[in-house]
């Protein structure tokens, strides 16, 4: 292990990750990390072929979507959504401990729309996407994305400042969606020259070399806006995870041999 607690890649000895920057760990446990990381799909623990509104509801009529309203400031500075940050300055700004100031039960909107809208909070899955996107930073460079002190750490806002920048750009080739400024672009499995050069990050965020899925899908997961982040189930489907999913689902296909086999006998 390095002094800063992170562990070696195995492949820390011989120079850089290779050139599709998976590690032997993420082949193998990858996926389930990322998926397992988040506790926002309630919908998929709670339900099967139902309604989540009939099984699910926060005692006002509302549905599970209402549920992952968070207002606790809780995890490790280093891993920590910005969203959930902020959501504590703005605690302190009011008065209060952190969770910002609430409406009293009785008070709260009866239209479920504007209820969601006028509590204070952040979304916990988009949140756990964040910090699962710092883990995944952390297994593949063995470094971390941005300091402690996120919202005031002069590389998140350099960053931020390249965020919100690349997502004005429109694609030169028609057809083609910014990956930036649409999640649902991110999904896309072709990349272009005008991806490579503009969409995949600063040219300092990245320490040393990855494909270009796996940076897509990094600085996808680390959208400052959380409303245009991945959800956890466009992470699962991204076309790295995919790509990864088929060299294993390749690998595990190799006849493997049973028992020692003696040559010569």
């Amino acid at each position: 292990r390095r002094p800063s607690g992170l562990p070696l890649s195995p492949q820390s000895d011989r120079g850089s990750p290779n050139k599709s920057g998976l590690s032997p760990l993420l082949n193998r446990v990858g996926a389930t990390a990322l998926s397992m990381l988040t506790c926002g799909s309630m919908t998929n623990v709670c339900v099967e072929d139902g309604d989540a509104n009939d099984l699910v509801d926060d005692g006002y009529g509302g549905s599970i979507v209402d549920l992952r309203r968070m207002t606790s400031v809780v995890g490790s500075p280093h891993y920590v959504a910005p969203e959930i940050i902020a959501q504590a300055d703005k605690g302190k700004g009011d008065g209060g401990e952190g969770g910002g100031q609430q409406q009293p039960k009785g008070q709260e909107p009866q239209d479920r729309r504007s209820r969601h809208a006028a509590r204070a909070g952040y979304d916990g899955t988009k949140a756990d996407v964040w910090s699962a996107g710092v883990i995944l930073y952390a297994m593949l460079f063995r470094s971390l994305p941005f300091g402690e002190d996120l919202l005031r750490c002069p590389r998140y806002q350099a960053f931020q400042k390249w965020y919100g920048e690349a997502r004005q750009l429109v694609p030169p080739l028609p057809g083609r969606r910014n990956r930036r400024a649409s999640p649902d672009a991110t999904l896309d499995p072709d990349f272009d020259e005008f991806d490579e050069e503009e969409m995949l990050g600063p040219h300092w965020f990245f320490p040393s070399e990855i494909s270009a899925p796996g940076r897509d899908m990094i600085v996808a997961m680390l959208n400052p806006n959380p409303q245009d982040r991945l959800t956890i189930e466009m992470v699962l489907h991204h076309p790295w995870l995919m790509a990864m999913r088929g060299v294993r689902q390749q690998a595990q296909s190799v006849p493997r041999m049973s028992g020692l086999c003696i040559s010569g006998t």
